[in-house]
């Protein structure tokens, strides 16, 4: 299969190519993440509390942070995708793959930013998010019996998608769209491979420079 050179890909190729990239890196991050649940004990038992308190606080919103970052960067991929589909016919199967595997993001986008619901479930939001990413088992009452929590392959983004299979279809449309534009040719990545640049002695960085 002929790929075709950088400059010749439209921008949206690349702008594509960025979000996906980021939301990559965003579920590559998610997958580090994990927090101890020692039970306490020793002579502050309360301080070893407070502590794990303080850790699973962190733990709950830096997920959430992450989750939420990588639904948005999803979204945008999406729209992005949904206009070449219509350009690009070589990338229209693996447009068609990714589409529909992210189907589930879309429902779910409103009920991410629903600060009421969320309000709502106040109480026992900590509880009910990690059971809805499958941190914990569905019937779980607590915490109690686990030593840890930690991110899997198995985590469910927005309580739909396991984060494992989201991250080998983002991985497959980034290995398409490299075979086909050859995005990386010259070390650049991104967006920022159409971005101008600064001009050198009234030349563009964008054009090459003539020969001397």
């Amino acid at each position: 299969m002929t790929s075709v050179a950088p400059a010749a890909a439209h921008p949206s190729i690349y702008l594509l190519n960025d979000h996906l990239d980021a939301a990559l890196a965003m579920g590559e991050d998610l997958l580090t993440e994990k927090t101890a649940l020692d039970k306490p004990a020793g002579p502050s038992p309360l301080r070893d509390w407070m502590r794990q308190s303080r850790d699973l606080s962190h733990f709950l919103t830096t997920v959430r942070t992450l989750e939420y970052a990588m639904t948005a960067r999803l979204l945008q991929a999406r729209k992005r995708a949904e206009d070449l589909k219509r350009r690009e016919t070589r990338l229209k199967p693996v447009i068609s793959l990714f589409l529909a595997g992210t189907v589930p993001l879309v429902d779910a986008a409103a009920e991410l930013g629903d600060t009421e619901a969320r309000d709502f479930e106040a109480v026992d939001s900590a509880m009910t998010f990690l059971r809805l990413r499958g941190l914990i088992a569905p019937d779980a009452a607590g915490l109690e019996g686990l030593s840890r929590l930690a991110v899997t392959d198995d985590y469910l983004v927005a309580g739909r998608i396991r984060l494992g299979t989201l991250l080998d279809l983002v991985a497959t449309f980034l290995d398409t769209l490299d075979l086909l534009f050859d995005l990386y040719a010259n070390g650049t990545e991104g967006s920022d491979a159409v971005m101008p640049k600064p001009e050198v002695a009234g030349t563009s960085a964008l054009e090459p420079t003539p020969p001397r």
